[in-house]
């Protein structure tokens, strides 16, 4: 583990973190549905330099800005998923699963890089900080692949604050019914407190 790395984030939307909690599973997906053209590409060249049969991934961020936000849990859904990363690592390994660190690699330097690996990303994209899980077999590719997880590797939960507080409230108490007992909180990302009375009292 990189010693720079303090947390994982998942940016996502409540439907899929109503499912990570209620059924306690993590779900990697198959690249083949990724928006983006180019890492497609490098997850199929890489799987078939492996000579496997599927391959899945899922995306975490070792850090936070307003683009995490906006690109993968924006709106009225939106949300992130803080982990332990020492929860999570253990949980991966104890599985077999692959993890790392996304190397961003712009198109100059591409041609001077003979190494295939499934942690390349184009160089635009480095603001993400991108944290990937990886695995492949030689069993048929399905939509997903589900590892069991224990919600104790959840540290925290951030609903978006495009929602008025009562919702975020019944919000909040679903998550609690569901049998997560860690921490719930609204993002203050568009409206903090401290920064506002900083200018605004006085």
């Amino acid at each position: 583990m990189a010693p720079e790395i303090k947390k994982l984030n998942r940016f996502t939307t409540l439907p899929f973190l109503i499912d990570l909690i209620s059924r306690q599973k993590l779900v990697l997906l198959n690249p083949a549905t990724w928006e983006d053209f180019n890492d497609r590409a490098t997850m199929q060249a890489y799987q078939k330099q492996q000579n496997a049969s599927s391959i899945y991934a899922l995306c975490l961020s070792y850090g936070e800005t307003i683009h995490h936000w906006n690109a993968f849990a924006s709106g009225t859904s939106g949300c992130c998923i803080e982990f332990s990363q020492d929860k999570l690592f253990k949980t991966l390994e104890d599985a077999g699963i692959g993890h790392g660190k996304t190397e961003y690699l712009s198109l100059k330097k591409l041609g001077t890089n003979p190494l295939l690996s499934p942690y390349l990303k184009r160089l635009p994209y480095k603001p993400e900080k991108e944290y990937r899980i990886l695995l492949t077999n030689n069993q048929e590719q399905q939509p997903t692949y589900e590892i069991p997880i224990d919600l104790d590797l959840i540290r925290k939960i951030t609903i978006t604050n495009k929602i008025p507080r009562p919702i975020f409230e019944s919000i909040k108490a679903v998550i609690k019914s569901l049998g997560f007992k860690g921490k719930v909180y609204q993002s203050t990302l568009y409206s903090n407190s401290t920064w506002i009375n900083h200018f605004t009292a006085k």
